[in-house]
């Protein structure tokens, strides 16, 4: 079985003859070149062969062309730190304008899903890293999304319609560079990061335009959710439930929302099982795979795709990974039945 009928079975619920796994991690520093992005990026893969290969992006990828600088500091994340912010007032979202996605660092992305392409293409589906407009209005004002929202409510509408139309056109691009689906990432699913009334006026509306105008594009689309507390709930359900959502995943070892309980809620795969900043950085290698295990005894292996809850940190050990690889790797699926 290919990896893309492996993926389709699973999303479609049927049980293929092993349970896919996905794995991704930033690339810190290299990342800033499409070339050796890319290179990273296929290295990883020959390293591990997964059934499903994310290009993961730097960490300010989009909003370097609406103005801000930023530069790795160092996290295990991979992650980078905005050094300077394009929102600095009010005033500074009515002068944003609409961005040519094929120039600039966002063309770099695109440079880099085509390199990336000419590897992955026939050997694995491949997805695109794609923030979504609440996550990048916040990182380009410097986390000061809530803010604006509660005192510059039509204002910072109008700034989203801007973003949300650049971050349609910049998915569309990577498709059309050869990238099989999106990973849509968004940063304001909990109550820690938006009250109901700022998520169903300032998060929803425009994740559900993204969606609807990708999905017939894209052959899937999986959402990410991130959690950024221990034991946080998760707005699931409404999102998750959004013709074209074809896969989740979320921090389902450290949130409040188990990875069977979120199966339970959703049609589609659920991507997770693995403790990223846990077990699987922090013990043995054997100590990884018995809590994977653990994880796909409970949860069942239909619509499951083993992946980490968020990105897997720098500092993860590669026998950590090797490890949970091959763990996964001799499960017969039918043996759960």
């Amino acid at each position: 079985m290919s990896k893309y009928d492996l993926l389709k079975e699973t999303f479609l619920g049927n049980l293929g003859e092993q349970i896919p796994i996905s794995l991704w991690k930033h690339h810190p520093e290299i990342d800033r070149n499409p070339e050796t992005l890319a290179e990273a990026e296929i290295d990883f893969h020959k390293l591990l062969d997964h059934d499903l290969l994310k290009m993961s992006f730097f960490g300010h990828f989009p909003c370097v062309d609406f103005g801000c600088t930023a530069v790795y500091d160092g996290a295990t994340t991979g992650s980078t730190t905005l050094t300077s912010a394009a929102i600095n007032d009010v005033s500074d979202w009515e002068t944003l304008e609409p961005i040519d996605v094929n120039a600039g660092e966002l063309g770099n992305q695109i440079r880099a899903v085509e390199l990336i392409q000419k590897y992955a293409h026939g050997v694995v589906p491949t997805m695109a890293t794609v923030f979504d407009p609440a996550m990048v209005a916040d990182k380009i004002s410097d986390k000061n999304f809530n803010k604006y929202a509660d005192e510059n409510a039509q204002i910072l509408k109008g700034a989203l319609e801007i973003i949300t139309d650049v971050m349609i056109d910049f998915a569309g691009a990577t498709i059309d560079a050869g990238a099989d689906g999106i990973f849509l990432a968004s940063q304001h699913s909990t109550n820690s990061s938006v009250t109901d009334k700022q998520y169903k006026e300032f998060v929803y509306p425009y994740d559900l335009k993204f969606i609807s105008r990708l999905r017939g594009k894209a052959k899937f689309i999986i959402l990410h959710l991130h959690a950024r507390e221990d034991n946080e709930e998760i707005r699931f359900d409404k999102i998750a439930m959004t013709p074209g959502v074809d896969g989740v995943n979320w921090e389902d070892q450290s949130s409040a929302l188990s990875l069977k309980e979120g199966k339970k809620r959703f049609r589609g795969a659920a991507l997770g099982g693995i403790d990223h900043n846990g077990v699987f950085k922090t013990e043995s290698p054997e100590d990884a795979q018995k809590q994977v295990l653990s994880a796909i005894e409970e949860a069942g292996p239909d619509r499951l795709i083993i992946a980490p809850g968020c990105v897997v940190t720098v500092d993860t050990p590669q026998e950590n990974i090797v490890a949970v690889r091959d763990a996964v790797r001799a499960i017969n699926p039918y043996d759960y039945e």
